[in-house]
């Protein structure tokens, strides 16, 4: 599993050779934010930060909690790291991958060890639960071929640093939690109670559909054990109890952070109120083939129902029913593909090779070897033919572009950008580029602001209208037009710099994306041409005064691009540029 992770690197690592500048592949669109807000904790800057606006919270102007700052338990403890040992944010993640592989896999081992009593059959049945998580989620070539909209290409669980870096704690509560149900020892049980409740504390921390997940299975399997083992039910109580208790201690500074959380990261992560249930994905459909297995099995006497294994597989398979319709009884629900891909579908995979043990006794040796050997030839295909295909291609445009902004980041120590950061937790130094992959990567390897906020409502720093107005504001840099803007808005782009960020901006991805909402609303054509009329309006009206909002300090373009800077170059003296790599860096300086 460490080598199936770190495919994707290896692979560019290959392609680019000496010439590899220090790009990690990413495997999924929403790692720069990630990345990005790693660099900003190496480089010692608040934990409520923006990192493409160049903002730091500070007493005099305090930013409000974010997602990244509320789950910040993973990103203090990479970045930590990566300071002990001078890495960047991008070696960082490159570790990370590997690292994912090998603790996902030691955990999901030590789970079923000690649940199936097997090292062989926990051996293959990790590679089961890891290779195939993306076909029982929907993801990977599956949700491709299901034409799904949201598929999480490779193996879903190593998104850095989300779900990768927390999502060994997961299986590591379950088997804590196993401890206590099952230990004979009252002092064992106790600690391991304590431990799965100081377990689930720091997941609290670490991400919210991880943390969710584990307490409805806390519950779940606290229920199962209570009705069925009557008998041991104050063992059950007391490991509730104790487990509860530490989770609601650190509930209450959790609760006080999500309180202050930004106006707009509701309307970030599709907070949606609707009491909908939600019954018929494919993590529900997989756990009522699970439940009917285990019902059969006991009715056929196979399968004894107060066996704790019996209530684990039962209790894993009830997971995907409780947190796909917890909102029938809440009223809000929030981008709940998140369980599907990152969650459910792994703890689905456990209870069915828990239930296979249950009814299959033994499983030949012969049979685990080919299902260790198929589900690893699956791993590899998922993850070596989406690595061929898309995510070592786009790093290879990635590492192309990271001379410029090592260049940058040293800049960034004289012209005053880390000077600012420390002392008014705010630079004044602003990039452009017309190339949106160069924004994209920036705050990852550099400290100055970007002209687009692309983070700016995940970070909390900036409304949906200012970004938008942002947004136009390259547009006009980038001499775009309507015709150009109305491709984009239509979905059908001739312009790199003008893709799905362009809808996600003005009419935000919920309405892109229908696996975000219940409730999707469509863009309507009327819509995108009331916007193309507003930004017409936008470059017919622009004056210095609107370029004095966002003062651009540095301009970044391809060399071989043959730019058009008329539009810069009418609001500002520029340089004669520096060649750095295959990108050419200009500074600026607003006319008077």
């Amino acid at each position: 599993m460490l080598l199936l992770s770190l495919i994707p690197q290896l692979h560019l690592w290959i392609v680019r050779g000496r010439d590899w500048n220090g790009a990690y592949v990413s495997l999924q669109g929403d790692e720069f934010l990630y990345s990005a807000y790693i660099n900003t904790l190496i480089d010692r800057r608040a934990r409520r930060n923006d990192p493409f606006a160049a903002k730091d919270s500070t007493s005099r102007s305090p930013l409000p909690e974010s997602t990244f700052s509320i789950q910040f338990i993973p990103a203090y403890v990479i970045s930590f790291l990566a300071r002990i040992f001078g890495a960047s944010a991008s070696t960082a993640l490159i570790v990370l991958l590997g690292a994912a592989g090998l603790f996902a896999s030691l955990s999901v081992f030590w789970l079923l060890n000690c649940v199936v009593g097997d090292r062989r059959l926990a051996a293959a049945g990790t590679l089961f639960v890891l290779c195939l998580g993306g076909l029982a989620g929907g993801q990977g070539l599956l949700g491709l071929l299901l034409k799904s909209d949201l598929s999480i290409p490779s193996l879903p669980f190593l998104r850095r640093y989300q779900p990768a870096a927390p999502f060994p704690l997961f299986f590591v509560f379950n088997v804590l939690v196993w401890h206590a149900l099952t230990s004979q020892s009252k002092r064992g049980a106790r600690v391991s109670a304590v431990l799965a409740g100081l377990t689930l504390a720091v997941l609290i921390f670490s991400y919210l559909f991880l943390w969710t997940a584990a307490a409805a299975w806390l519950v779940c399997i606290s229920l199962l054990w209570l009705y069925f083992r009557p008998s041991d039910k104050w063992k059950g109580l007391a490991m509730l109890m104790m487990t509860g208790a530490i989770a609601a201690i650190a509930l209450v500074p959790y609760v006080y952070l999500v309180s202050n959380r930004a106006a707009t990261l509701d309307e970030q992560q599709t907070l949606i109120s609707t009491h909908q249930p939600d019954l018929f994905r494919i993590p529900e459909i997989l756990g009522v083939f699970i439940l009917v297995a285990l019902i059969i099995g006991v009715f056929r006497c196979r399968i004894e129902r107060r066996e704790p294994r019996t209530m684990f597989a039962a209790s894993f398979a009830l997971l995907p029913f409780v947190v796909f319709n917890q909102q029938i009884l809440t009223g809000k629900t929030m981008q709940v593909y998140h369980y599907e891909a990152f969650v459910v579908n792994y703890s689905l995979l456990v209870a069915l090779v828990i239930t296979v043990t249950l009814l299959w006794k033994p499983v030949p040796r012969r049979l685990l070897l080919w299902i260790a050997a198929l589900s690893f030839s699956w791993g590899v295909v998922e993850v070596g033919l989406t690595s061929r295909l898309t995510s070592v291609p786009a790093a290879v445009v990635n590492d192309q572009i990271v001379p410029v902004l090592l260049r940058l980041k040293e800049l960034s120590r004289q012209d005053g950008t880390m000077a600012d950061l420390r002392a008014e937790g705010k630079a004044s130094t602003i990039v452009f580029s017309p190339q949106l992959v160069v924004t994209v990567l920036q705050p990852t390897w550099t400290s100055q602001g970007t002209l687009l906020d692309m983070g700016g409502l995940d970070f909390g720093s900036v409304s949906r209208e200012e970004r938008k107005e942002y947004f136009f504001m390259h547009l006009y840099y980038s001499k775009a037009d309507t015709a150009a803007l109305r491709l984009a808005l239509n979905g059908t782009p001739n312009d790199p710099a003008m893709n799905y960020y362009a809808r996600s901006v003005i009419f935000g991805h919920e309405r892109i994306l229908p696996a975000l909402s219940v409730q999707f609303k469509p863009i309507r054509q009327e819509e995108i041409e009331q916007e193309i009329r507003a930004y017409q309006a936008y470059v017919d009206s622009f004056s210095r005064q609107e370029a004095l909002k966002r003062p651009v300090t540095y301009a970044i373009t391809l060399t071989d691009s043959n730019f058009d800077f008329s539009n810069v170059d009418r609001w500002y003296e520029r340089n004669a540029g520096e060649r750095v790599g295959a990108y050419t860096l200009y500074r600026l300086k607003l006319r008077e």
